[in-house]
């Protein structure tokens, strides 16, 4: 009769070994493929930042210059040019320039590189939510009347139009009566500040925004964590030619006004919000008048881009 024999002590250090080199490899495909799942997810984050805050500031482009039932470019009662001084009755609070929100002459404005209200005019309110701005950012300032009208509302500042007509308000009072239309102004100044309202060091797209109460103000609000540069470009018609299309492109500070504005062209750099380790090699960057040479980065990024037609062409940059 035979007897059966054990396993040596050799054979189970072998058995043993080619399992850890199982295991090993085993540990390593999970470890890459967790890794892949972990950029392809923060590359999807990015792409649903940079989708978000180009929807806000594309539906607000394509409204600015709005003014109801007024024809765009129309005299308003009661507006002032920026800089002058706000008539009493619609003074509006916030300390952040004085007829910011009644320069309804001008639809669309932009500061180059700045925390500003146009070239060299910076806003005097300071940025949320704790007064640092990512510096070389573009601020982008939108005017125009509420899509939808309003029932008078005292405390806010308004629009009151009807055909012939257009006049700022703030006490609800209407004047020029039957099928006039009443809209709530809306002024938005769109900003990217460095911080976010949750997180220290995460920039944000923000804008102070007028609001009403019991009188009228601007409030600052948050709209897209993880924005880190905003930049515009304007597109210009030439006055020479006969036909309506976008001749060339300028930044802000190259607008002089001889050429007429059709266009607005926006950039949007978004940044991820959690750090990776190693650090991402990033290529190089043109666009707008910013340069970005590549780079290994901790962060990544994604840089997007949408151009938007003008639709009420009174307001010019």
């Amino acid at each position: 009769m035979k007897r059966d024999k054990g396993l040596t002590l050799v054979e189970m250090m072998i058995a043993m070994l080619l399992v850890l080199i199982a295991s090993a490899g085993a540990l390593a495909l999970v470890a890459r493929g967790r890794s892949a799942q972990r950029t392809a997810e923060a590359i999807a984050r990015l792409e649903e930042t940079t989708d978000a805050a180009l929807a806000i500031l594309v539906e607000e482009l394509r409204m600015a210059g709005y003014l109801g039932l007024a024809a765009p470019g129309s005299p308003v009662a009661g507006a002032s040019p920026l800089g002058a001084a706000e008539s009493p009755e619609l003074a509006v609070a916030g300390g952040c320039g004085p007829s910011l929100a009644h320069d309804l002459g001008t639809a669309v404005s932009t500061a180059d590189g700045a925390y500003g209200i146009a070239f060299n005019v910076p806003l005097q309110c300071s940025a949320g939510p704790q007064g640092r701005i990512v510096v070389g950012s573009d601020t982008l300032i939108l005017r125009h009347a509420s899509a939808i009208a309003a029932e008078a509302d005292p405390g806010r500042l308004q629009l009151e139009t009807n055909f012939r007509a257009a006049r700022l308000m703030a006490d609800g009072a209407p004047h020029l009566g039957d099928g006039a239309r009443i809209h709530d102004l809306e002024i938005s100044v769109f900003y990217v500040s460095a911080d976010s309202t949750a997180q220290r060091g995460l920039p944000s797209l923000r804008r102070k925004r007028l609001v009403g109460g019991s009188r009228p103000a601007f409030q600052d609000e948050e709209l897209v964590t993880g924005i880190e540069d905003l930049q515009v470009e304007i597109g210009l018609d030439a006055a020479a030619d006969q036909d309506s299309a976008v001749d060339r492109w300028v930044t802000p500070t190259e607008f002089s006004g001889a050429d007429t504005p059709r266009a607005v062209r926006l950039w949007i750099r978004a940044r991820s919000d959690l750090p990776e380790h190693p650090a991402v090699d990033q290529p190089a960057l043109s666009y707008a008048n910013r340069e970005e040479p590549r780079a290994s980065l901790p962060f990544r990024r994604k840089l997007s881009s949408r151009i938007v037609e003008l639709r009420n062409l009174q307001g010019a940059p």
